[in-house]
């Protein structure tokens, strides 16, 4: 109730049993919110983010905190996608799959990854061994 619904006004002195029963319903919303988003928080982010006494608000002000890491996760998943190799450990299939799903994260973030730029950069990440899958691939006429 506390994160859908804006703060009610405060009391008035003549205020009826319902206005009054449901601003009490709602400031024990707020502060059970409150408490489980505190609560579920490392220190180290909650240190980072302004005080606020409104469940709402408090969860608005993280959004725009974490807004501001695209631009690092970007990077980082741009650093991953480039630098990741495959080590002769596990299945190709699921390196490749790795790959797959960072750019996904990517396009996500609204940095477009083309399938074409993706399969190039699976490709270049294969050892030596597999040279002849990327023979095969540049032999293909279709993308």
């Amino acid at each position: 109730m506390a994160t859908r619904e804006d703060s009610p006004p405060e009391l008035a002195a003549d205020a009826t049993v319902d206005v009054k029963a449901k601003y009490e319903k709602w400031q024990k919303a707020n502060r059970i919110a409150l408490l489980v988003i505190k609560k579920s928080m490392s220190d180290t982010v909650k240190g980072g983010i302004p005080k606020s006494e409104n469940a709402k608000e408090f969860l608005a002000s993280i959004d725009e905190k974490f807004k501001e890491s695209d631009k690092a996760e970007i990077g980082n998943l741009m650093n991953e996608l480039m630098c990741k190799r495959y080590n002769g450990m596990g299945c190709v299939r699921e390196h490749i799959l790795e790959l797959l799903d960072i750019g996904a994260k990517l396009n996500a973030l609204k940095v477009p990854m083309s399938d074409h730029f993706l399969v190039h950069v699976a490709l270049n990440s294969l050892p030596n061994e597999y040279s002849q899958l990327e023979s095969t691939y540049n032999a293909q006429k279709q993308k």
